[in-house]
């Protein structure tokens, strides 16, 4: 009887890991048929056997660079405009905090009173 329980686990648990193994192998599969050449890929090899200009393959042009710096400045933009949930959640609870932190400096201040005494 135990046999059967053990059978039946390891035939369904077998089922299982071949079908998940199945689904895995045909995800991977269509993704190698679905794939196209990007654009990226596509304009740096038409430039590279193109005319040619003047940039080897580590080089920064300057149209990249001004890319770069329009991107920086729109997210400071951003990042200024937007508030902070952190601080709005702050500002609900700095009385319960400010409580907190007037006791413990109390609290500190008493014991170093009893001390010094």
């Amino acid at each position: 009887m135990l046999n059967d329980g053990l059978m039946v686990t390891l035939v369904g648990m077998g089922i299982v890991f071949a079908v998940l193994a199945l689904l895995a192998l045909s995800i991977k599969g269509m993704s190698l048929l679905d794939r196209e050449k990007s654009p990226a890929t596509a304009e740096s090899t038409a430039s590279d056997s193109g005319t040619g200009n003047g940039s080897s393959a580590g080089e920064i042009t300057s149209q990249e660079v001004a890319g770069i710096a329009v991107a920086m400045a729109l997210s400071d933009q951003k990042s200024t405009s937007m508030p902070s949930p952190i601080s709005r959640t702050g500002s609900a609870a700095g009385s319960w905090l400010q409580s907190g932190r007037m006791r413990m400096l109390g609290q500190g201040s008493s014991a170093t009173r009893d001390r010094r005494n």
